[in-house]
C-alpha cells in the first residue's frame, strides 16, 4: 500500500554541537522549534538551489542568442552591473 504524498517522513542528521546550539538559538528567536527551523532552512536552500539552476539557463539562453563572444562578454558584463 502506497503512502499519501504529503504524508512527512523522519529524518535523521548529526550535526557539530557548535551548529546545534546556533539552531537552538535561532529556533528561539523565531519562537519556532529547531525542527522547524531546520525544515524552513532546508525548504529555502533548497528551493534557492533550484532558482540559481533557472536562473542560470536562462542566462545562457540569453548569451547563446549573441554574435560573438565578445558580444556575449559585453552582454554579461553590462547585466552584472545592472545596466
Amino acid at each position: 500500500m502506497a503512502r499519501p504524498k504529503n504524508e512527512s517522513t523522519v529524518l535523521t542528521i548529526r550535526v557539530p554541537a557548535p551548529l546545534d546550539r546556533q539552531l537552538a538559538k535561532e529556533a528561539r528567536r523565531r519562537r519556532m522549534t529547531r525542527s522547524e527551523v531546520a525544515r524552513s532552512i532546508l525548504e529555502s536552500g533548497l528551493g534557492r538551489r533550484v532558482d540559481l539552476a533557472s536562473e542560470a539557463r536562462r542566462q545562457s539562453r540569453l548569451v547563446s542568442r549573441r554574435r560573438s563572444e565578445r558580444d556575449a562578454l559585453a552582454f554579461t558584463g553590462a547585466a552584472a552591473d545592472g545596466g
